[in-house]
């Protein structure tokens, strides 16, 4: 069996150079780059046996060697799930006996988790090419990850700071505002700014009325053909590339077309929306007080979903706390 896997090691870590080589490339600022490999990269690049960092799907693997491999779902699971919970390196090693291309097809590499069917798109003709180039360094395994970004045309999505087309793309459809918004956060953690939001056609409200006063049309605050024909012709103007997309350059020329135009909203993360949700408690009431003062201390400490659960949990036991005083006050004062 060979082990295109198994590489040179280089322990050295990524450097600003790196970034900023990938950046270029990309056309994009080093802080994008940074922050969408912050969030979508596992964190290694290689494992203390010198390969490449690795996870085995063995719901991609051919169904019928499954059984040899000791992938059994249960009843009615989704393979997937079943992959989340059952993959080992054993059931890999087992896999890669059986077909070794095959394995590698069905496995996610390097620090950039990049499936080895997706090869093609990274820009490689087959799995074990791509996981040798991967193998040489922590270098070539971001030049692959550039590789797929071009392939998969997300290069625009990073120059608009599109975070939501980005994770959409990058992550599928299952919670791209989550990854969105922690990509959002990772980004303003490397450049010190927030990203503006990213408008398009279809869109509505003060986001679009902002724009459209930007470029002196009807503020209406509907992005529709009127708003993307003025759109497209001022990224013509500018020299942008025309595709009615609102994104960072898009913005930042309007600023210097229009410098007393207001400023763009900017994208939430996730320490924003809890603190929106930590406001609206504090400002419930002096009965919410207490309330909102641990939550404030807790929005930086938990996941968002788990911070909702608990503020909103708490919000509730209040309000029912607060009913049940009126009510007896009320009884009190009728008796």
């Amino acid at each position: 069996m060979n082990t295109q896997w198994i590489g040179a090691a280089n322990p050295r870590e990524l450097s600003d150079v790196d970034f900023a080589a990938a950046a270029s490339r990309l056309g994009c600022d080093p802080a994008a780059i940074r922050a969408v490999w912050g969030v979508e990269a596992a964190g290694r690049h290689f494992l203390a046996d010198g390969s490449v960092v690795r996870r085995f799907e063995p719901h991609h693997f051919p169904r019928e060697h499954w059984e040899r491999i000791g992938f059994f779902p249960r009843a009615g699971e989704a393979a997937w799930r079943a992959s989340v919970r059952l993959s080992t390196e054993t059931m890999f090693q087992s896999a890669a006996a059986i077909d070794q291309t095959a394995a590698m097809a069905a496995s996610s590499w390097g620090a950039p988790q990049i499936m080895g069917f997706n090869c093609r798109s990274a820009g490689f003709d087959t799995a074990e090419a791509m996981v040798s180039h991967m193998a040489v360094s922590a270098a070539h395994q971001l030049g692959a990850f550039v590789q797929l970004v071009e392939g998969w045309g997300l290069d625009s999505a990073l120059r608009a700071q599109d975070w939501t087309t980005f994770a959409a793309r990058y992550n599928g459809s299952g919670q791209v505002p989550v990854y969105a918004a922690r990509i959002e956060a990772a980004y303003r953690q490397h450049s010190g700014v927030p990203s503006p939001v990213v408008l398009r056609i279809g869109d509505r409200g003060a986001a679009v009325t902002a724009l459209q006063r930007a470029l002196g049309t009807q503020d209406d605050g509907v992005f529709g053909p009127g708003t993307d024909q003025a759109v497209r012709a001022f990224q013509a103007t500018a020299g942008l590339p025309v595709d009615g997309v609102v994104g960072r350059r898009t913005w930042d020329a309007l600023g210097v077309a229009a410098p007393d135009a207001a400023e763009p909203p900017v994208q939430e993360t996730p320490v924003d929306r809890r603190t929106d949700i930590t406001a609206t408690v504090t400002g419930a009431g002096a009965a919410m007080t207490a309330i909102g003062a641990g939550a404030a201390q807790l929005r930086t400490a938990l996941p968002e979903s788990a911070f909702s659960v608990l503020v909103w949990g708490a919000v509730g036991l209040a309000a029912i706390w607060l009913l049940a005083r009126a009510l007896r006050r009320w009884r009190g004062a009728v008796r």
